[in-house]
């Protein structure tokens, strides 16, 4: 977020929210502070917030995200996955996610409801990374043994679109933060979707396979914060049956940076490469719809 346009009653308000991230931090690294205990993802961050507290008019691209490795009972490690938006705790929530391969999907997002559920009902006037670990550590063995077969849809609610191939273009004011990355790659790959993610700004994503899993995948990723983000078109083609994988345009799921200088936010596409590449794809077409010219 570049924070060199904004007004001073804001920047009081940013500060404000960095200051807090920064002595949070802290608390946290002196709590969890055995090896491989806390993992933060890009600690440059911390030297830009701080340069950024002292005056400085760089523009804050990045932000706080790190992880907390916990034990069950049984000793099983589970990491609590942390993305900390630029205005937490005031404006923003924290974003928190819980990886374990014990976890099946429909664990996962009931997981993720009752986490989302409980930080909503929080005192947002300061930090609470803290309480919400905690309250994860109490909760993790329950969570791993909860029966969530309730919580599946019946698959006769969804027989009509259960062959149903689906490709979905998504577009995004920007796709920087390193978690949401490396989310998106996750989830695509643990649902079985091909495609390719352009991060930077603005950020597309294309995901495709089955209906019920790019439905799931957008469900996973719009729950995200995001500034703006919407799917510009879906396209479908009902009861594919044995020609699915036939109707596949990419070979798996990888990010794609279409930029000559190399950055690996790619913070500005080149357009010539981008194009080269729908059109190698036979998505040419999608131009317009991203971007309004033919």
């Amino acid at each position: 977020m570049d924070l060199t346009s904004i007004n001073d009653s804001q920047s009081v308000l940013f500060k404000a929210c960095i200051s807090k991230q920064l002595e949070e931090i802290d608390l946290l690294s002196s709590i969890y502070c055995n090896p491989n205990e806390m993992t933060i993802y890009d600690p440059g961050v911390i030297s830009d917030f701080n340069e950024y507290l002292k005056g400085s008019s760089i523009p804050l691209r990045s932000t706080l995200d790190f992880a907390i490795a916990i034990s069950t009972s049984r000793g099983d490690k589970i990491d609590i996955r942390v993305e900390l938006p630029h205005l937490y705790p005031v404006i923003e929530n924290a974003i928190v996610t819980i990886r374990n391969a014990l976890l099946s999907k429909p664990q996962e997002s009931f997981v993720k409801s009752q986490i989302e559920n409980y930080i909503d009902s929080m005192d947002k006037s300061d930090t609470y990374m803290f309480q919400v670990i905690s309250w994860i550590q109490e909760q993790i063995d329950d969570f791993l043994t909860k029966d969530t077969s309730d919580l599946e849809l019946e698959k006769k609610d969804h027989h009509n679109e259960i062959d149903d191939f689906e490709r979905l273009w998504i577009y995004s004011h920007h796709i920087k933060s390193r978690w949401k990355r490396q989310e998106i790659v996750r989830q695509s790959r643990d649902l079985d979707l091909t495609g390719f993610l352009r991060p930077g700004k603005p950020g597309i994503i294309c995901v495709e396979g089955l209906k019920k899993n790019t439905q799931e995948f957008w469900r996973i990723i719009k729950s995200m914060q995001w500034h703006k983000i919407t799917i510009r078109k879906s396209e479908v083609r009902q009861k594919a049956g044995e020609k699915m994988e036939k109707l596949r345009r990419f070979d798996g799921f990888r990010e794609e940076l279409f930029s000559d200088t190399g950055d690996d936010e790619g913070t500005k596409i080149s357009m010539s490469q981008f194009i080269t590449f729908l059109d190698k794809h036979n998505s040419g077409y999608i131009k317009k719809e991203l971007f309004g010219f033919e």
